[in-house]
This record gives structure tokens, sequence and C-alpha cells, in this order.
């Protein structure tokens, strides 16, 4: 696989890209505006959750349980991220995974409603036009540390929490805390835990001496991981017997913080998790903010005794003294007590255990994700307020020149939602021994004028004329196999092009010197494109073609699974594979 490090930069990059492309729209967000419609019941609900990312934490876990639990229940469950699918987590809905270079909503397929699970694409959601949006809110720093931000990010996202009709969270707390920062109203529907897994019945993990569990990672510093260490140390003086702490990690800690622990699960199946809960002395939480957290829910599932830190979230289902014993936050002191107290007396543990199996029994899925289906269904009572007919727009496409034809219906919905004047989605095209072309091409235009503004629209289509892009310098010399004057001029337009488009002309310099056989020349022109345009998986494809292996390269083989189509381009290689 690539590097971690290079992967976790190329990542970073592009979501600071994006983000910085949704800051520029901020001044045209606007209120997404829904109608009524007793006739829009349907029994059937299409439910798209975009997501932001697909890592091994709690809030993630969640949404691929309503995606399980609301597809078990009739709908059909769409789950869309840039990131490939998660193999942590078994998923039962369907998955898109939308290229890094496109914007993650302008993946979202027509369907009845639409839930941004991150604030940061409730105006991009909602630009599509194509369903309600609701916001579910997990909680983050966004509402835990709302002090600690800029001015700008408080302001981008407020403007976020004005926007979308409907929001929804997990805790009172958390709803309490929207009102109170954001001033908007939130529906509350708790999370639950799967009984299937976390349950008492189960195998039993089997340590050498009784052990403490944590859960989270090094890097999320508001688990206070390393104040449950230190909590540990204090609790073992004090004790005649020996003690392990065992964590469960979703990343590999440090060398340095995997010595202070007797044994480390990185990225553990959830059966695992379940074993370990079950043989444990007791779970500890050392949360300094959590919305609605799972592990000490899961915990008093398997019959395991809780000791948590007084965060609100945690507060939300744990009594002290009932089902948990609770702790000061970020006090390693406090915490060392209450650990020794559950340890050194049975009948408080044994209490413990009791009421927190009760507690968990209170949070079933099949309850609560009924309540939550019963929740789109409303919303899917509503449609999206059209600020244009089709009559207003001249439009070249069909339903038949789609490649998807359901994509027509999201087109038209578009076009009735876009501030835009003229519309572009990309076209495809077949070139010999090239791998297949897709190019952005105007395909609607407004009839009543504008200010030329122009959007795009992800709907692939089939060209109407075939090859009709291809009468022009470089592409009409390439298809007649003129390839030396093809190779001359595109070297010509991408030396005197500085728009978008030399991305192009450099990459069909590439193309023409390896159907010259000059595949050399080709790996020299391609060091230099690379390195000027790192995460376009083009040039990662063309790496591959020109090579003399007969094994593919690995590295770009890993990098093209990763990117996808470099859909920002005027023109890219679709659906590209390795």
């Amino acid at each position: 696989m690539v590097i971690d490090l290079e992967v976790f930069a190329m990542f970073k990059e592009l979501r600071t890209n994006e983000f910085n492309k949704r800051l520029a729209r901020l001044p045209y967000a606007e209120k997404q505006c829904l109608i009524h419609s007793t006739k829009n019941k349907k029994k059937q609900l299409h439910i798209v959750y975009a997501m932001t990312h697909v890592g091994i934490c709690g809030g993630v876990k969640v949404i691929l349980e309503h995606a399980n639990k609301l597809r078990e229940a009739g709908s059909k469950v769409t789950l869309l991220s840039h990131f490939q699918k998660p193999d942590w987590f078994p998923i039962e809905a369907d998955y898109i995974q939308v290229p890094f270079d496109l914007e993650l909503a302008k993946g979202i397929p027509d369907c009845d409603i639409i839930v941004a699970t991150y604030w940061d694409h409730i105006q991009a959601c909602i630009e599509t036009g194509i369903a309600p949006v609701v916001y579910f809110e997990q909680g983050d720093f966004h509402l835990f540390d709302y002090e600690s931000m800029n001015r700008k990010l408080k302001d981008f996202i407020q403007k976020q929490y004005e926007i979308p009709p409907f929001i929804f969270t997990v805790s009172h707390q958390a709803a309490e805390m929207i009102t109170k920062i954001y001033g908007r109203e939130a529906s509350v529907y708790p999370n639950a835990v799967d009984e299937r897994v976390f349950c008492v019945n189960g195998e039993k993990e089997s340590g050498e001496r009784p052990y403490l569990l944590m859960v989270g990672g090094e890097s999320a510093s508001f688990k206070g991981i390393p104040t449950i260490i230190e909590a540990y140390e204090k609790v073992k003086e004090g004790l005649d017997f020996d003690l392990d702490l065992y964590w469960i990690t979703p990343e590999q800690p440090s060398e340095k913080m995997k010595k202070l622990a007797t044994k480390v699960f990185v990225n553990p199946p959830q059966q695992k998790i379940g074993s370990l809960y079950r043989g444990a002395a007791l779970y500890v939480c050392g949360s300094s903010y959590e919305n609605f957290p799972l592990p000490p829910l899961e915990a008093m599932a398997c019959g395991c005794a809780v000791v948590t830190t007084n965060n609100p979230g945690s507060l939300e289902y744990a009594v002290h003294e009932q089902n948990a014993l609770i702790c000061k936050m970020k006090d390693p002191v406090d915490m060392a007590g209450k650990i020794k107290e559950v340890l050194l007396h049975p009948k408080t543990k044994k209490t413990l255990i009791s009421n927190g199996l009760a507690t968990a029994n209170q949070y079933n899925w099949k309850a609560i994700i009924q309540n939550i289906l019963d929740y789109y269904k409303d919303i899917a009572a509503y449609q999206v307020s059209t600020k244009a007919r089709l009559e207003d727009w001249d439009i070249v496409i069909t339903e038949e020149d789609c490649v998807n034809q359901a994509d027509y219906l999201k087109l038209r919905k578009f076009l009735k939602a876009t501030d835009a004047d003229i519309v572009k989605v990309p076209v495809l095209y077949k070139v010999e021994k090239v791998p297949q072309i897709a190019k952005w091409e105007i395909i609607a235009v407004r009839k009543y004028g504008g200010e030329g503004k122009s959007e795009n629209c992800y709907c692939p289509v089939y060209p109407r004329n075939k090859l009709q892009i291809y009468n022009e310098k470089g592409y009409q010399a390439f298809l007649r196999k003129q390839f030396e004057q093809a190779l001359e001029e595109f070297n010509t337009l991408y030396k005197q092009d500085h728009t978008k488009n030399k991305v192009v002309w450099g990459k069909w310099i590439v193309v023409t010197l390896i159907r010259l056989q000059r595949k050399q020349e080709a790996k020299k022109k391609l060091k230099e494109l690379m390195k000027e345009f790192p995460y376009n998986a083009d040039f990662y494809k063309l790496n591959i073609l020109a090579s003399d292996q007969e094994k593919p390269d690995s590295y770009s083989i890993d990098f093209i699974r990763l990117l996808g189509d470099a859909a920002s381009c005027p023109e890219f290689f679709y659906n590209i594979q390795p």
C-alpha cells in the first residue's frame, strides 16, 4: 500500500482544497425552501448519507448502523464518500465512492432524502436541488470547543446551520447546545447497540490477569487516553494482585504509548470488541467531551462494569452509583479512586453490571430506527421549491443520452435549482487504444441570459455526434494516426496554454509518445507532470501504460484506487481502473 504518511498528506490537502471551494461559495448559501405535498408520500424511500470519512470511529459506526437497519426496514439506502468502501464494518447498503477530484455532493444520485453527516457539506447538498436535506449532528469541536474556533470558521458553520430545514442529533445535551450556540432546534434520536454483537452471551477474552479496557485513538486527545494510563498506574500501586491494561484503538499508536499498555488491539473486528468487553474487569471512558458515546453503553450491554468521566455525552445515560461510577474529567486521581472502588467491592460491581444491562436494553436499534424512518418519511413528503422551469433552458440532451438514465431526473432537478446560466456534464468518447475519455461540455443554457455563470452536474452522457469534439488541433491528427503531427500540435498547445486545459495537453503528449513507442520520453514527461499535478489519477494510469514491466506498478495502482477519476479537469479518463 502507498506509504501512510503520504496518503494522509494527500487526503489532508484534497480535503482542504474542497473546503476552500465551499468557503468561497458561502456568500451564495441560501436556506433550502421546501413545499409540502401529500402526493409525494412514497412506500419505499431512497435515503442518501453523504459521509466526510469512513474511518473507524463511533460516529461512522452509527451511520453504518443507520444504513443497515433502514435497509432491513425496507428503505433503499446509499452511502456516499470519497473513500473506498470500509471493510471494518459489514455494509449491506449501496455504496458509492466519489472521486476525490469531484465535490462529494456532485456524486449524490437522485433520491428522496439527503442526510448531510457533517456541517462542511450541508450547502453543497442543498445546491444539488435533488431532495430535502437533513443535517445529522453527532457532535464535535464546533459544539464542545466553540470558543477555540476563529471567526471565519464560526461564521461558516453558523451559516451552514441556518440553511438546512431539518436537524437531528443523538442526545438532548447536544440539542440544547445547538439551540444555545446556533439558534436552531434539533430532534433527538439516540444511538443504540447492536444486541447481536454486544451482549452477555458470546466469547469472552481470557487474559492471564484481570484487565482494564479503554477505547480510543492516541491522536483524539479528547478521548483522554493519557489520563486513563496515569490512573491505571496509580491503581496498580494499591492492589495486592496484578492488573493489566488493554487498549482498543482505530490507529497504530506511537511506540512510547504502546509500551504503556499490556495489549493493544488495532482495528479489531466488532465481534472481537464484544469479547474484550465481556472479559474485562471493567471499562474506563476518559473523554473530556462526547455527544453520545457508544463504548460505555456497549460495555454495559456485555455485562461489563463502567467507570466514565462526567462528560455530557456519557451523562445522557450514565447515572453515578447506579449503572456506572462517574469521575471528574482530566483527573487521574479521582479516576483511580473510582476504578479501585469497582475492583475492591464486588457488591458495587454487581450492582453496576445489573443496572448497566437494564440501561443498555433501553437503547435498541429496532425501536430507534423505526422512529428515524418515520422522521424521514415526514421529511420525504416535501419537495424542493424550484427557482426555474425546464422551459427556461435550452437542453441538448435527452434521457436516452445518459449513461445512467436515472441521472436525467437528477439533471432536471439541478436545472430547476441552480443559479448558473450554463451547465456542463461529462460527455464520453472512445478512442482506439486510449482509456475512455470524459470531457465536460455544455448541454444546457438558460434562455434569458444572465451573468454567464457556469456549473457542472455529474451526469455522464454519450456524445450525440460521434467524436465531434476532436475536430480540432491535436485530436484530429491523432485520430488520423498522424502521431508526429499530433505530438507537435499538443506540445504547442501545452506551451501556450495557461488555463486548466494545460493538464489535458500534457496528458495527450504522453498518450501520443506511447503510441509512437517513445516510452522513455513518455516516462520523462510523466515525471514532470506528476510533480506538477500529483493528485491526477490519469497520470498514474499512463505510468502503468508506459511501463515495460509485466506486473503493473503497485504504487500507481494504489493511487488510482484512492483518487478515482480526475473529474475536476476539463477532460479525464472516465471510470478509471488500474
